[in-house]
């Protein structure tokens, strides 16, 4: 038996369950720090309408049984217990396991495979990437949010000489920020309503950083940018009404990127984007590549990952600092530490 938060007919409780066993190809680890994730508000307060998404779009890797309990925590850093040849070493790595139907579950939205919120976890060792000593495990569990930025970026052919405009910088928009300066693109705009999320955009390297409560970002654009420029738009919010948003005031032949994840039904015009030629994607799956490199980018210093943590938790303070994702002035990331006590948010051990 291992000890968890334990999500349980819909409230998070601090328990004993049974310790996960690895199958071929899988390692068991022990929990060293977890981050998290807006996808985790969304599973524990809105079940029913993530996991019909799951269903409807026929994506296994997301279906949990919602009268199970079920242990979340999928930005994960953990030291293998075992067996074989990385035993003992610090690990992050891809949230995926193979269950023993050959079907890929996500670690910490299957209720067979906890994830961080729990003492133990399994892991695919294929997954798995060393974590070099010289970087705290705390911030190597940054490496999954700032991947998703990274490596959605990576997955678009942006036009040469075309500029972008994030809308939110939560880690997934500060992970774009950083990707889009780090390939050259610029101008580069970031809309965000929390001032402390904004300083953060500045020091990832966005060009102008605007309160969209004060100027619209569009116009932010449109000043900055020079004539005729391509224009991205990375819509990393994950707020309802922002893609009918986008379509209204972006500039002809903009390419929109929904990569921030929103989980109600949304309203919006399709025919303004086609009179507008706008193309739109939709961002999941990224290169997998793409999470090794940026670990290597937070290890050389490249990305101030620790920047990131504003707070960390044991197992029992798991639902306060969930709630503080719907509060994003409150905090930017918080983690999951096994070893702390209580229910309170603790300040970063991580200068």
């Amino acid at each position: 038996m291992m000890r968890a938060a334990v999500l349980r007919a819909g409230t998070f409780v601090v328990d004993e369950v049974p310790e996960p066993v690895p199958g071929p190809g899988q390692v068991l680890v022990e929990t060293l720090a977890t981050g998290i994730c807006g996808s985790d508000l969304s599973a524990y307060r809105h079940t029913d309408a993530f996991l019909k998404a799951s269903h409807d779009s026929g994506t296994t890797s997301f279906v949990f049984d919602p009268e199970a309990d079920l242990v979340m925590g999928h930005e994960l850093c953990a030291r293998v217990i075992g067996p074989g040849e990385w035993e003992g070493r610090t690990v992050v790595g891809l949230p995926w396991a193979l269950d023993g139907a050959g079907v890929l579950r996500t670690i910490g939205y299957a209720n067979d495979y906890p994830g961080g919120f729990g003492s133990r976890m399994v892991m695919q060792t294929a997954a798995l990437v060393e974590v070099p000593e010289h970087v705290a495990p705390p911030v190597a569990a940054l490496t999954e949010p700032l991947a998703v930025g990274f490596g959605n970026v990576a997955r678009t052919d942006l036009p040469t000489g075309s500029g972008a405009l994030v809308l939110g910088a939560g880690p997934i928009g500060l992970g774009a920020t950083a990707a889009l300066v780090e390939r050259g693109v610029g101008p580069v705009i970031v809309s965000e309503p929390s001032p402390r999320r904004r300083e953060l955009a500045a020091r990832f390297g966005a060009h102008t950083v605007v309160d969209p409560g004060v100027r619209d970002p569009f116009d932010a654009w449109r000043e900055a940018a020079e004539p005729g420029q391509a224009l991205t738009v990375l819509e990393c919010s994950g707020k309802a009404g922002m893609l009918e948003e986008i379509l209204l005031r972006a500039p002809r032949e903009t390419t929109v990127l929904l990569i921030g994840a929103c989980m109600t039904e949304d309203t919006f015009r399709p025919v303004v984007g086609i009179y507008k030629d706008i193309t739109v994607k939709m961002c999941l799956a990224y290169p997998p590549e793409e999470y090794a490199r940026t670990l290597r980018r937070i290890a050389d210093g490249r990305i101030d990952a620790a920047a990131l943590i504003t707070g960390e938790v044991g197992f029992g303070g798991v639902a306060a600092a969930i709630d503080t994702l719907g509060a994003p002035d409150d905090h930017i990331k918080v983690l999951v530490r096994p070893e702390l006590p209580g229910r309170a948010i603790h300040p970063p051990a991580v200068p």
